[in-house]
């Protein structure tokens, strides 16, 4: 009743040498497949991503949000401008109070664009003068989450958008007084 330890050495080699094999035709099959969806989805997903980002420099919004969806989005704009709000509070310079004004303006262009949806809505009939109607607006809001952050940010932020309103009120005087 001995132990049979060559034909135990076989089989551990041969089961050993049949996972060799299997894990390298599989790295194999992996790399075909990565390959191909790679080179496929690539092209498209760069084409598309650059579109997006001229799209979005275009209409005065930081290039890194492409591919970012809208919570995402929100969080990078909202620490940005806590960022140069801070360097505003620290050093009151003219380049922190151009950084701080952008940030603010990005965070609030992308809410409108994402945020808020004008529907336009026509009325028939004429004005006592026989005019045509003017059309009324309805502004909905898309998300209310969205919105409340908003006016939070908007609210903690107060006392550097009252530094803005003046500075720009000072500007306004400076402008009438160059003008005049």
């Amino acid at each position: 009743m001995g132990v049979d330890t060559v034909g135990f050495q076989n089989q551990s080699l041969y089961f050993a040498a049949a996972q060799s094999a299997s894990q390298q035709l599989a790295r194999q099959e992996s790399k075909k497949t990565e390959k191909s969806l790679f080179s496929k989805i690539s092209f498209a997903d760069t084409l598309k991503k650059s579109k997006e980002e001229a799209q979005l420099v275009s209409d005065g919004l930081p290039a890194e949000l492409a591919g970012m969806d809208s919570e995402s989005a929100i969080v990078f704009l909202k620490d940005a401008a806590d960022m140069a709000s801070d360097r505003l509070k620290e050093k009151q310079s003219p380049e922190n109070i151009e950084n701080y004004r952008t940030k603010i303006g990005q965070f609030l262009k992308y809410i409108e664009r994402n945020n808020f949806e004008v529907i336009e809505k026509r009325r028939f009939g004429r004005n006592r003068r026989g005019r045509a109607l003017a059309p009324y607006y309805q502004i909905q809001v898309i998300n209310q989450k969205m919105n409340n952050l908003a006016s939070d940010m908007l609210y903690n932020h107060s006392k550097n958008l009252n530094l803005l309103a003046r500075i720009e009120e000072i500007n306004g005087l400076i402008v009438d007084l160059i003008a005049a």
